[in-house]
């Protein structure tokens, strides 16, 4: 089944090379800050502002510190940013599309104007407003919450289109017919069945959360040094006007948001693959979830 799946995923090709190179930053920022001697933050002036070497392959900065080790060691914290923004972006917007979804059509329609009214507000503006609010505060957290602010509206949306064209499906209308409550509908029936949309979302928004980390703080309202992420990386090469300390990080960003587009190409096109539009991938992942949240009862149609 492992091995069905996984041909499912790269079949195109797009989920092979976005897997690969999603394996190879993830395994760059996780290995070399244990691998790599010196450290992300030793100093030491003696070899300040070095171009590449055999000592220092990606060069120094103004303060003689690797480079290489620096970058490892920020993509490491804006990842990890990233990613508990990611998981509170993908709570919020599925409680909401799914509340949105379950709920009366006039109330329905106005959680969705209220989320066409936040999505004409630019994210990235969000993001600095409330930086600056929280001003000498500002830390991991807030940086998090800033985040996630700006990013749950667009999940929201995609899990309430996809619950609602499943309301009227088959195996739902049994299941109500059957007394299945709103909340045991949506743990057992529409949330196995969205997941694939959710995880779409996921690579989708990824991307943009790290570079929403990197904006901030190359205008200084991210994490602030010595503690090394890509943005603040940047914002050091702009203000020492070294352009190749600008470079690395950018090219860093740049890769991992390509991995993250075509590993959600990837995944689009294995939970669309097969019959009725849904690949083993798809079931797989729906058989996983219903053995996590329990079986529901035999119904007289089932999920396609």
């Amino acid at each position: 089944m492992i091995r069905r799946v996984g041909s499912d995923l790269v079949r195109s090709g797009a989920g092979l090379a976005g897997l690969a190179l999603l394996l190879a930053v993830t395994g760059f920022v996780v290995l070399v800050p244990w691998l790599w001697e010196p450290g992300a933050n030793a100093i030491d002036f003696s070899v300040a502002k070095q171009l590449p070497s055999a000592a220092h392959p990606l060069g120094t900065d103004f303060f003689g510190r690797d480079l290489l080790a620096r970058l490892a060691v920020g993509g490491r914290e804006s990842l990890a940013i990233s990613g508990a923004a990611l998981a509170i972006v993908l709570v919020v917007g599925f409680v909401y599309g799914a509340a949105a979804a379950m709920l009366p059509r006039r109330l329905d329609a106005a959680l969705m104007r209220l989320v066409d009214s936040l999505l004409a507000v630019p994210r990235f503006p969000v993001i600095v407003i409330v930086l600056v609010v929280f001003g000498q505060t500002t830390n991991a957290l807030t940086v998090v919450i800033a985040l996630a602010l700006g990013g749950w509206m667009i999940p929201a949306r995609l899990v309430r289109l996809e619950l609602v064209s499943l309301r009227q499906r088959p195996f739902v209308l049994a299941a109500r017919s059957l007394g299945v409550g709103p909340l045991r509908l949506v743990r057992l029936h529409l949330f196995p069945n969205a997941v694939g949309v959710l995880l779409v979302a996921a690579f989708l928004e990824l991307p943009t959360l790290v570079l929403g980390e990197a904006f901030a703080s190359a205008l200084g309202l991210g994490i602030t040094p010595p503690t090394a992420t890509w943005g603040n990386i940047a914002y050091d090469g702009m203000d020492e006007g070294r352009v190749w300390q600008v470079f690395l990080p950018s090219v860093a960003i740049a890769l991992f948001a390509i991995a993250a587009n075509l590993l959600a190409d990837g995944i689009q096109e294995a939970l669309g693959a097969g019959v009725g539009g849904r690949g083993r991938l798809g079931m797989a992942l729906e058989r996983a979830l219903r053995a996590l949240f329990g079986r529901p009862r035999r119904l007289s149609a089932s999920a396609p």
